[in-house]
């Protein structure tokens, strides 16, 4: 299937009813704004299907990020934007989920021309995970991220430190899987540090707080 003149023309069309994209988005972590995966669709989306365009994105496979390929179709005809790529630092499924939402966002902003109303500095979101160490919401998504061991300790006394807290609880148990995996590379005192965190939650008789 070949891009036709009648898609270009609806094409034009449609980006002559989008509007700049609103950031409604804030990330805390970074304090910045950005214009969410669902504001760019919502935006973008009426204004496509209105003028008989169907929008698609692919994602392909890649062994360091993600690559995502905005596709539209309608008018007897197809018009593929371009692959993006985003490197995900980490490989875990937060940091590919991370550069798979910031990959769709983008992607679908440029193959329809429109920007935010100002800067999206959101790029942080997917970058964030090149801290080494992070303290993480109960999605998984980091909320903090640290550069050493001893700030992560520190962190984690705030948030974790108290098993007797239920908010503390609840921290631990979005956490212990990052914890347990820490305790694997760390020596010495860090090592007990965590070792401490994850024995007063996980032995009952030992729950007091974290020494600070």
């Amino acid at each position: 299937m070949k891009v036709t003149d009648s898609l270009v023309n609806a094409l034009i069309k449609a980006q002559q009813e989008i509007n700049h994209v609103v950031q409604d988005g804030t990330n805390p972590f970074f304090k910045s704004d950005y214009a969410t995966l669902k504001e760019v669709i919502d935006s973008v989306k009426k204004p496509l299907n209105d003028n008989g365009i169907y929008l698609q994105q692919e994602s392909v496979d890649h062994e360091n990020g993600v690559c995502v390929e905005t596709i539209f179709y309608g008018h007897g005809g197809k018009l593929s934007t371009g692959k993006v790529f985003i490197p995900a630092v980490k490989h875990d499924p937060q940091a590919f989920g991370s550069s798979l939402s910031y990959a769709k966002r983008y992607s679908l902003l440029m193959a329809c021309g429109v920007a935010t109303k100002k800067e999206d500095d959101d790029g942080e979101v997917a970058m964030r995970r090149t801290s080494k160490y992070e303290i993480v919401d109960s999605k998984g998504v980091a909320k903090q991220g640290f550069n050493t061991i001893d700030e992560y300790l520190a962190g984690c006394r705030k948030a974790i430190g108290d098993p007797n807290n239920v908010l503390h609880k609840k921290a631990y148990e979005a956490n212990k899987w990052k914890i347990k995996g820490y305790l694997k590379d760390e020596i010495g005192d860090a090592k007990n540090s965590l070792a401490k965190i994850i024995e007063i939650y996980e032995e009952p008789k030992n729950a007091e707080k974290i020494d600070s």
